[in-house]
């Protein structure tokens, strides 16, 4: 038994082979199978029409001073971005001296 079903959506594994329709079984919070499911679920979402992939990462992203005051950074999942690396261009708002805080926060506002 499925914690959740995904059915009939357009599968995008991630893999760079074709695209492809089918289902994905979910349980304890994991994907446990894909393909064609038969066994039953709690909840099932029928996705016709819809593409599933795997979630993806932005590694270049300007979210550092965003999460301080958005922790979800819903501009980014709102893009099927899952997973983020911040302070990994040159810029970031922590950790600074008390006396370079105004500097760095400057800095942001131009950016």
């Amino acid at each position: 038994m499925y914690d959740l079903a995904l059915k009939g959506g357009r599968i995008y594994d991630g893999s760079g082979m074709p695209s492809y329709n089918g289902d994905i079984g979910i349980a304890a919070g994991k994907i446990v199978e894909i393909g064609r499911l038969n066994g039953g679920a709690k909840r099932t979402l029928n996705l016709d029409g819809l593409a599933v992939a795997p979630g993806f990462i932005d590694p270049p992203t300007q979210l550092d001073a965003q999460l301080l005051s958005d922790p979800l950074g819903t501009s980014s999942c709102f893009h099927v971005i899952t997973s983020v690396v911040i302070g990994n261009c040159g810029l970031s708002l922590a950790p600074a001296k008390p006396e370079e805080r105004d500097a760095v926060i400057k800095s942001f506002v131009r950016v």
